[in-house]
C-alpha cells in the first residue's frame, strides 16, 4: 500500500475534527444538504470550502474553523465545479469495466479537488497531477477510497451519522494530500545541526608553530 497509511490518517482526522466538533457537524450539514438539494452541482465548491478550512487549520494551528469560511469555495467556483463534474465522470467510468473498477478510477482523481483548493490549479492539470501521484501507490489509494466510502455509507445508514463520518473522511483526505503532495507555504523542516568538529590537539613538547625543533 506504499505510503498510504489509512489508520493513521483516520486517527489524526478524528483528533482534528474532535477539537471543533460542533463546527464540523454544522459544516457537514451544509455540505451534505447543499450538495443533495442541488443534485451535486454545488458539491465541488462546498467541498472545496470545507477543504480550505482544514488546510487553513493545518497551516495555522491558531486558526479557529468558522462555518462561514465554507464560502471560500465559491471564490474559485468554476474550477471547483469543473473538477467535481469531470472527476466524477472519470470516476464513474470504472463501472464500465466492472463494479469494483469504480474504486480504481475514483482513486486516480481523489487528489484533484485538494489540488485546486490548496495549489490553485485549474481543473484539468489538477486531475492529471492527481493521477500521476496516486498511481505511485495505487492499491493504497484504492483501499483508502473504499474505506472512506464504507465509512460514509455506515454513517448515512445510522440516522445522522454522516455528520461525523463526512468530516472525518474529508479531513483524512486532506491529511493524505499533505503526506503525498505537501502543503504550500508550510514552514520548512528545521535544518539538521552541524556535526561538531573534532578538537584540535595542542602542540606537543618540542614543537612551536607546528614545526619540530
Amino acid at each position: 500500500m506504499g505510503n498510504v497509511k489509512i489508520g493513521e490518517w483516520l486517527s489524526e482526522a478524528w483528533t482534528i475534527v474532535s477539537q471543533d466538533l460542533v463546527t464540523h457537524i454544522l459544516l457537514a450539514l451544509i455540505v451534505g444538504l447543499g450538495s443533495g438539494l442541488t443534485g451535486g452541482l454545488l458539491s465541488g465548491p462546498l467541498m472545496g470550502g470545507y477543504l480550505w478550512i482544514i488546510f487553513k487549520k493545518m497551516k495555522d494551528p491558531s486558526y479557529t474553523p468558522a462555518v462561514g469560511d465554507v464560502g471560500k469555495g465559491f471564490e474559485n467556483f468554476v474550477q471547483l465545479f469543473l473538477v467535481a463534474i469531470v472527476g466524477g465522470i472519470i470516476a464513474s467510468l470504472g463501472v464500465i469495466g466492472c463494479v469494483v473498477g469504480v474504486f480504481f478510477t475514483s482513486a486516480l482523481v481523489v487528489l484533484a479537488l485538494p489540488l485546486v483548493v490548496e495549489r490553485g490549479m485549474a481543473f484539468w492539470p489538477a486531475i492529471t497531477e492527481s493521477m500521476s501521484r496516486t498511481k505511485q501507490s495505487m492499491m493504497g489509494w484504492v483501499v483508502f477510497v473504499l474505506v472512506v466510502g464504507l465509512l460514509n455509507a455506515l454513517g448515512s445508514a445510522v440516522a445522522v451519522g454522516f455528520l461525523i463520518t463526512l468530516p472525518i473522511g474529508i479531513t483524512a483526505l486532506a491529511i493524505g494530500y499533505r503526506e503525498t503532495v505537501g502543503l504550500s507555504g508550510a514552514a520548512p523542516a528545521a535544518a539538521a545541526p552541524a556535526a561538531p568538529q573534532a578538537p584540535i590537539a595542542p602542540p606537543g613538547p618540542g614543537t612551536e608553530g607546528g614545526t619540530t625543533q
